[in-house]
């Protein structure tokens, strides 16, 4: 059997688990190009491990990281095939995962956040929807798909906190607001003049993602902040100032909901990385002035 005859077969697999569209989104595409173009004709009994160098080469071809996802998306593929009963001709854990440059560390300073949330016009709707948004999200780390899925019954007002679908695990978990965020929620509430049941709404239905995504790209690209200012880069401060404030690890992990305690710990390792010149002359310094 060709590997490529699989193919199909995996992605409906990941569809029954009942994966996140986006990631099987992702899984297909680097399936359809990657993994295709390299090794998708040879026969599974005759893989070897050599072969994994055209799936890094091919997957170079999609960016930075294509080359390191294909690889992971293959490794992945493989345990699928040998746990539906198939042979392969190798122990697919043994193939290693090409490293590739780790991505800056990007979040918002206390003053980049005000910044951006002085700069949305509060005297209109989409100003206030979005400012109300934005300070949910870096309040609670929710992502933006399951901060929209919400809905106003589902914000316990007095206890602070609502019950929200895991975007990635499909798991309800509990998440929790700040003051600050509440009061700004209700002030956007108040000054709703419709009867629908979202949180979030657009025109005369809950709203999209993109929706928010166009109104961010269009009135805050002029602020002079070098970063990627979206939706995810709010979760991205929430989880570093949890840990600039001193959180432990397992509560910083729990607050953001993350799947694997390695997520959790590339936030402790960049935070602690920005801290090192600060940790060298502060022990250092002391050392050598006695």
């Amino acid at each position: 059997m060709k590997l490529k005859e699989t193919f199909e077969q995996y992605l409906k697999y990941l569809e029954e688990q009942g994966r996140d569209p986006k990631t099987i989104q992702e899984h297909r595409r680097l399936i359809n190009g990657s993994l295709a173009h390299s090794i998708s004709e040879y026969d599974i009994s005759e893989l070897k491990m050599t072969d994994v160098s055209k799936v890094i080469a091919a997957g170079r071809e999609h960016g930075q990281y294509g080359s390191q996802r294909s690889v992971v998306i293959l490794r992945r593929l493989l345990k699928y095939i040998k746990d539906s009963g198939t042979s392969i001709p190798f122990d697919w854990r043994d193939i290693v995962v090409p490293k590739v440059p780790q991505k800056p560390a990007e979040y918002l300073t206390p003053k980049e956040l005000e910044l951006i949330f002085n700069a949305l016009n509060i005297s209109n709707p989409a100003g206030l929807r979005t400012r109300a948004l934005l300070e949910v999200l870096y309040a609670t780390g929710m992502r933006i798909a399951e901060a929209i899925s919400l809905n106003k019954a589902d914000i316990d007002w007095e206890h602070k906190e609502a019950m929200v679908t895991n975007a990635k695990t499909k798991e309800i978990e509990k998440i929790y607001f700040t003051e600050q965020s509440l009061l700004w929620l209700k002030r956007y509430l108040d000054s709703r003049k419709d009867t629908l049941p979202a949180l979030f709404v657009s025109g005369r239905g809950r709203m999209l993602s993109v929706t928010s995504r166009n109104y961010i790209r269009t009135h805050l690209w002029h602020l002079g902040i070098r970063k990627h200012i979206k939706h995810h880069l709010f979760r991205k401060t929430f989880a570093t100032h949890l840990i600039q404030g001193g959180a432990d690890i397992t509560s910083v992990g729990d607050l953001c909901r993350h799947k694997s305690p390695r997520t959790t710990l590339r936030y402790y390792a960049a935070v602690n990385k920005e801290r090192s010149k600060e940790i060298h002359q502060k022990i250092l310094g002391k050392i050598q002035n006695i």
